[in-house]
């Protein structure tokens, strides 16, 4: 026990001197986390949307009522106005229209509500209220709120014609409201994870094993007590010390950044373990193909760059040319990264999300344990 102690913190000071491990390991999966949310997060906010609001009248408005929402509703220039809209002459196919998110909003302008115009005279008249419907859709929420500061500056502007007279909303939501909007910073999480254990898996590991058959380290430890088994197990130990390093800090960012609680569920934090297991068996796969530290720098990059982009981890990847989409379905990373997503959002995994990557893991540490000595008699 001792000697894996001494070795696992040998193996681990001498793979963390070098600035570049711990920085792509730890400090660039977080960097990366805070720049794209900070880019993409913001695509889809109301300044951005296409925003739609329905309007149906249960009778034609009239006298100041009806002058004062052309006003402020009217689409010309000085208005700017953020959102389209459109009338309705029933309300079943407005409301519809909502359902199907054809619209944002659909507002409703009651029958008798003219009686408006008569309030400032006789203060007893009862004017019914505006009908706001909206769904729990992000964007939906933002054209409601958007159209009742619009209604606020109906009543400053029926204030100063003498009108003192509040306009009054009744909000319905369509639908089942939930309980968490699911953001990007919760899509790309799970990306941000599996990045860093990809980095251990497809950089470190192959080039610390690269790098100790070119100086003939495996050799070497045929004249010592240490055993190969011994070898491997504090091996990989310094590389999970590394790695558990990089989740404690992005586990602290995503505390930081309000990420969903659901990342704290046993389920995830269990199916996030079963990942790293099978992203660092292939990664020692990787290991026992690349015989010299030049090779596995070249193989390394695009392997790299293959998966983090053709796994879903920003965007949907299934739309993508047939010529490059076998790798998607043939990529382990595709099935982790979307069982994590799924047990997020509270979906139950599906047998190809364990499956695969089982495959996979069993697959890599076989060829791996058959391939070892080959790789040790090519030392130099």
């Amino acid at each position: 026990m001792k000697k894996i102690i001494n070795l696992t913190k040998t193996f681990f000071i001498d793979s963390s001197r070098e600035f570049a491990v711990p920085f792509w390991t730890i400090i660039f999966p977080t960097l990366f986390f805070i720049l794209f949310v900070s880019i993409f997060e913001n695509i889809g906010t109301s300044e951005n949307l296409d925003l739609k609001v329905g309007i149906y009248y249960e009778e034609p408005l009239q006298g100041v009522i009806k002058t004062t929402f052309d006003d402020v509703f009217s689409p010309s220039e000085s208005n700017h106005i953020p959102f389209k809209v459109e009338e309705y002459d029933s309300f079943e196919k407005g409301l519809q229209n909502l359902k199907d998110s054809e619209i944002n909003v659909f507002v409703v302008f009651p029958e008798n509500f003219n009686l408006l115009n008569l309030k400032f005279l006789i203060e007893t008249i009862e004017v019914p209220d505006i009908k706001v419907y909206y769904t729990n859709d992000s964007a939906s929420m933002y054209a409601k709120d958007i159209f009742e500061v619009f209604l606020n500056e109906m009543n400053i502007m029926m204030y100063t014609r003498g009108e003192e007279v509040k306009l009054t909303v009744n909000e319905e939501i369509i639908g089942i409201k939930q309980s968490e909007p699911y953001r990007y910073r919760d899509f790309l999480f799970p990306a941000i994870i599996l990045m860093s254990v990809l980095t251990v898996a497809v950089f470190n590991m192959p080039f610390d094993f690269s790098y100790y058959v070119e100086k003939g380290v495996f050799k070497r430890l045929n004249s010592t007590p240490i055993r190969g088994n011994e070898y491997f197990f504090s091996f990989l130990l310094s590389h999970l010390i590394l790695l558990l390093l990089s989740l404690i800090v992005l586990y602290i960012e995503a505390y930081l950044f309000d990420v969903s609680p659901d990342i704290y569920n046993p389920e995830f934090i269990a199916y996030s373990g079963f990942s790293i297991l099978v992203i660092l068996s292939v990664g020692l796969l990787l290991s026992s193909l690349y015989k010299n530290m030049g090779s596995a720098e070249a193989i390394s990059q695009v392997i790299y760059q293959a998966t983090i982009f053709l796994s879903g981890f920003y965007f949907e990847v299934t739309n993508t040319p047939w010529f490059i989409r076998w790798y998607v379905y043939f990529n382990p990373v595709t099935y982790l990264v979307d069982g994590m997503r799924k047990l997020m959002t509270g979906n139950v995994l599906v047998p190809v999300n364990i499956i695969v990557p089982v495959i996979w893991m069993v697959a890599s540490i076989s060829i791996f344990s058959m391939s070892y000595k080959g790789m040790v008699y090519c030392e130099k």
